[in-house]
């Protein structure tokens, strides 16, 4: 019995003299605690880079609708083109596949509905309908009658750095502008 109690002690001892014990190999510590670091800093540059990609193609679409709504002159397909290719510039969201739709929506009081004069597009959206805008009614701002609006929509490819949990996505904007010095925007095909 005393053996046993001895042993025991002897345990005890080792047990508190291993557990206060301070000293270490900080190469030992560095190669257990590195990858969850390493982690942790990736999964952080890569969500902070998504929000960033957003805010980024954010205000790229908010430029270009504010730069369709100054225009006094037509719009026309090659005016279009380069308008995406300045959306690609400014977003920074290459090499992935870039999308742009410009809609010219007409409010129409008497059927409390938004109508389409023209939608243009470039990249692989389809073009806006008459019969699609009544999905954006609640997203749309109310206009009196016959007053235009000028719908700028994106869409981007978007691949984040690492693999953290964050899968590619498609980045999309939806924004909204009046025509500033002519009271709509005019297509020209031929321009």
């Amino acid at each position: 019995m005393k053996n046993s109690v001895l042993t025991k002690h002897l345990i005890l001892d080792k047990l508190r003299s291993f557990v206060s014990e301070t000293k270490a190999s900080a190469s030992v510590e560095a190669a257990i605690i590195f990858p969850a670091v390493f982690w942790a800093y990736a999964a952080m540059f890569t969500y902070f880079e998504a929000f960033r990609a957003q805010a980024v193609a954010e205000k790229s679409a908010y430029a270009i609708s504010d730069m369709i709504s100054r225009e006094t002159q037509p719009i026309t397909p090659s005016y279009m083109t380069n308008a995406r290719n300045i959306y690609k510039d400014l977003s920074g969201l290459s090499p992935g596949e870039t999308a742009l739709r410009v809609t010219l929506l007409r409010w129409d009081a008497q059927g409390s509905v938004f109508k389409v004069d023209w939608s243009k597009r470039r990249g692989d959206i389809p073009r806006l309908r008459t019969r699609d805008v009544t999905e954006y009614n609640t997203l749309l701002p109310t206009l009196i009658d016959n007053e235009r609006i000028i719908l700028v929509e994106t869409a981007s490819d978007y691949d984040p750095a690492f693999s953290v949990g964050l899968e590619p996505r498609v980045i999309e904007t939806f924004v909204f502008t009046r025509p500033r010095y002519a009271p709509q925007i005019v297509w020209d095909q031929n321009g």
